[in-house]
């Protein structure tokens, strides 16, 4: 058993100047590379954390941690805490920054030099802007499980540099398109307006025909609202659209569902029974014909004419079986930017009521990222997945939870729930069904909670897109009274 001193091979670097080496050889597995910046501090427990993580899992090839920085007066400030492994999110930004371990050889394959060689090329990658691209190319040669997050905050970082010249900004583009061009996928990469790298993926050519599901009843303002901005404003023309009846009954919605009736790409399907919003999607879904499914609130509105160019875009990457959208109130705050699951209490919104442009926790809301879920109000997925696994849950969640319950069996059957900020919409939220505010309602909402919370309780106690050291009261990215993260020397 390799012990917990001599795991680990530090290197640190001023520019490319190799300051202190500890460690012995390495050649082994047991060797681990880790770098840290000038000015850093590592946290008195960092070493044995590290090396605890990785004894414990003898798989696992790369590490990362939590982070905090260190202002002029060296006092911790910004705590970064970070979600479990999201290969998205790393190419939006390097999320994961230098609070890392990399095995020994698996950075000698990386760099396709001898051993001692590999660990300078990875110093080097540290002390410039390639780390990003030293970390993409390390990572898509990884299995997720390979890849192991410590939620504690192990290393203490400079505070970084301010703005870059335009010139920088357009090299942080380089690292992404050379990490796509590697995979074979088809993309292009631009910088966003908050300085993130945006993949923009291309689709095939014939692309995938969508079928858009809209449950109604009544609500003509809203449902024309919704029908007219998909109609007019979406510049992905590959669709049909089922509108589903669900007994509307005022005259003038009568008049407009029978003229939809006229539009060639519009199917209006009636449904006869009780509202019951998952069997009403599962009924569209009996009778679609897309390969892909967007299920569609009446009370949402296009605002982005590409968004579904870009939910399908995400859809058609390996192993995406989700996709979901960035929603707005009509005042322009975030309603949706996905969700949580087990903060909270259950599942809740992720950056609710933040201003529409804010960046929000660590710039995700404007990122795009694996989560655990997204709403139903717009959510995009295979249509074969969606009826291999059984659809949504009519029997046990008629009304609320039934997208989140949807998508954690997505990840359950191993596949990514991804969420997007380059897809907008408003939502008008909940407009149609109305509240919860009848003793019948108050029951039936309590009935899928329960469920809920007996179906996924292995899973609430940790959202992995949300860290422990965040508190589970409120879903607001919050820091947490009583973190649950497990110390290593209390095992």
């Amino acid at each position: 058993m390799t012990s917990v001193a001599d795991w680990l091979t530090i290197q640190s670097f001023d520019g490319l100047r190799r300051e202190s080496f500890i460690g012995a050889s390495m050649a082994a597995a047991d060797d681990w590379l880790m770098t840290l910046p000038p000015g850093s501090v590592l946290a008195e427990h960092a070493l044995y954390w590290y090396a605890s993580a990785a004894l414990l899992d003898r798989e696992c090839k790369c590490l990362y941690s939590d982070h905090d920085h260190l202002n002029a007066d060296s006092r911790r400030v910004g705590p970064e805490f970070k979600p479990d492994w999201s290969p998205e999110l790393l190419r939006s930004s390097n999320y994961l920054d230098s609070a890392l371990a990399i095995r020994a050889d698996l950075a000698a394959t990386v760099s396709s030099i001898p051993t001692a060689s590999a660990a300078i090329d990875f110093a080097q990658c540290v002390a410039s802007v390639s780390l990003h691209d030293y970390l993409l190319r390390t990572t898509e040669r990884l299995s997720p499980t390979e890849i192991q997050h410590i939620p504690a905050v192990l290393l203490h970082l400079p505070m970084p540099a301010g703005e870059g010249s335009a010139v920088d900004k357009e090299r942080l583009l380089k690292p992404v398109a050379d990490h796509l061009s590697r995979l074979g996928i088809n993309a292009k990469v631009s910088l966003s307006a908050h300085g993130h790298c945006r993949v923009r993926y291309l689709l095939p050519t014939p692309a995938p025909k969508v079928s858009l599901i809209v449950p109604t009843r009544d609500g003509l303002h809203h449902l024309r609202a919704c029908i007219e901005s998909v109609l007019s404003s979406s510049t992905y023309r590959n669709f049909e659209l089922l509108v589903v009846d669900n007994q509307s009954t005022e005259p003038e919605t009568l008049r407009y569902l029978a003229a939809l009736e006229e539009h060639p790409q519009i199917r209006v399907l009636h449904y006869p029974h009780p509202f019951n919003y998952s069997a009403i999607n599962n009924f569209a879904v009996a009778n679609a014909v897309g390969e892909a499914l967007c299920l569609l609130n009446n009370d949402t509105e296009v605002i982005t004419p590409d968004w579904l160019e870009e939910m399908l875009g995400n859809l058609i990457q390996p192993g995406v079986g989700v996709v979901g959208a960035k929603l707005y109130f009509d005042d322009g705050r975030v309603q949706h930017a996905g969700d949580t699951v087990g903060p909270g209490g259950c599942a809740h919104h992720l950056h609710s009521y933040l201003e529409h442009d804010a960046p929000g926790y660590c710039g995700r809301a404007v990122q795009a990222q694996e989560l655990s879920a997204v709403t139903g109000a717009c959510l995009l997925t295979w249509r074969k997945l969606y009826q291999d696994l059984g659809g949504l849950d009519e029997a046990n969640l008629p009304v609320a939870f039934n997208d989140v319950d949807y998508c954690l069996r997505v990840r359950e059957a191993q596949h990514r729930v991804v969420w997007t900020p380059y897809a907008e919409l408003y939502h008008h939220e909940s407009v149609s069904r109305g509240k919860d505010e009848s003793a019948e309602k108050i029951a039936r909402a309590r009935r899928e909670l329960h469920f809920m919370r007996k179906r996924w309780k292995h899973v609430l106690h940790h959202d992995p897109f949300y860290n422990p050291n965040l508190s589970y009261e409120r879903p607001d990215f919050s820091l947490s009274h009583a973190p649950a993260v497990p110390k290593p020397w209390l095992r």
